[in-house]
């Protein structure tokens, strides 16, 4: 049985998998003018992760204020500013999963930077945060791990990440853009090991995820064990860093920029499978509130038992875990060391327990979709 899932290598066929290994052996390395081209400024680094850019941006940060980020987020969002000893004012959200305007505004006093990301490529109230936030004097960063866009006009700051499960993926890296002056930090290359162990990842769940049952996840479990890196590690999971602080690799940038010169078409047909997953879901969950993003990352649903929903899936193979629901990713975040208090942000802790995402990516097809909804019986 083929396993559906939103996480595991999921903007890697084959294909992308076997030239994203080949990129070991050497080639030729892009331009910067090529990197230019598709973020629409000259004021960029390239990163190893979106968690070197923020722990760039951290040493911008008044340590006498508090840093905002909204409760609904991924636990490596904070690391940075945690291991710096700076302190992490909660944000609530909306119903949608994005940063409350209303909760922020009420907040702002206290904080000196605050993230805004795009969740699930819903677009987030950018620019009603950004004039709040030069009323008080405050440094803001545009999150744009889920929705990939050009340019850095609205924010300080803009951080873009290509992790395995993004809008744009090259298995683990990042950038940093920035409107006004900003000096670069020199940084080194990661070992090459680290490079290696990145690019082998998405031909491990290549060759795994389409056998699952017969074998696939034996050659998951045996890659887990020995050379895959963790998206959030134990270390991370208590609130410090635990990830070289790097620049890209040339072997990454290499994969970067075919997963770039590709995203036009990738857009085309994840908007073709949202379509029929707004049909399915439609007709299988009446009362549900189906969000398309413009990106088409994902198909949100809220205002369902999400539990429920995900253990029925899985007996088909669709892994919909996304962000675990809980409001500080992944499951076992340690929230006394993220200074969070159950209860603290409600929208977001609602929200978290009560969406699923559908996922758009690379390796899911339309049967797949078909298959879905003949569990509910809507196909």
């Amino acid at each position: 049985m083929k396993l559906v899932s939103n996480q595991l290598a999921p903007n890697f066929t084959l294909a992308d998998a076997l030239h994203a290994a080949r990129q070991i052996a050497g080639g030729e390395n892009p331009d910067r003018s090529e990197c230019a081209e598709f973020f629409g400024t000259e004021k960029f680094q390239l990163l190893n992760a979106a968690r070197t850019a923020l722990s760039l941006i951290a040493e911008k940060v008044n340590p006498k204020k508090k840093v905002g980020i909204p409760a609904f987020c991924c636990g490596v969002m904070a690391t940075p500013f945690l291991q710096r000893n700076l302190e992490i004012e909660w944000i609530d959200t909306d119903t949608q999963g994005l940063i409350s305007v209303k909760d922020f505004e009420k907040k702002s006093d206290q904080i000196s930077l605050v993230l805004i990301p795009h969740i699930f490529g819903q677009r987030a109230p950018v620019e009603a945060i950004a004039k709040i936030a030069r009323q008080k004097n405050m440094v803001t960063v545009e999150d744009g791990a889920h929705l990939f866009e050009p340019g850095c006009e609205k924010t300080d700051f803009k951080i873009l990440s290509f992790g395995r499960e993004k809008d744009v993926s090259c298995v683990s890296g990042g950038a940093l853009l920035w409107s006004e002056n900003f000096e670069e930090k020199p940084l080194p290359l990661p070992p090459k090991a680290w490079t290696v162990r990145h690019l082998l990842q998405p031909l491990t769940f290549a060759l795994s995820l389409p056998w699952w049952d017969r074998g696939g996840k034996l050659i998951a479990a045996a890659g887990q064990k020995l050379w895959l890196p963790r998206a959030v590690t134990a270390v991370e999971k208590r609130g410090s860093e635990d990830f070289p602080q790097a620049q890209m690799p040339p072997a990454i940038q290499r994969v970067l920029r075919r997963q770039l010169e590709r995203r036009d078409r990738e857009l085309s047909r994840r908007k073709q499978l949202a379509s029929a997953w707004q049909e399915v879901l439609g007709k299988t969950f009446a009362e549900a509130n189906i969000i398309i993003p413009d990106n088409a990352l994902r198909v949100i649903m809220h205002g369902v038992e999400r539990k429920e929903v995900l253990e029925k899936a899985r007996k088909i193979g669709f892994h919909l875990n996304d962000w675990d629901g809980v409001p500080i990713a992944p499951a076992g975040v340690n929230l006394e060391k993220f200074g969070y208090t159950p209860g603290q942000c409600p929208a977001a802790e609602k929200f978290a327990k009560n969406y699923v995402t559908f996922p758009t990516n690379r390796r899911t097809n339309l049967a797949d979709i078909e298959k879905f909804g003949r569990l509910y019986g809507t196909k």
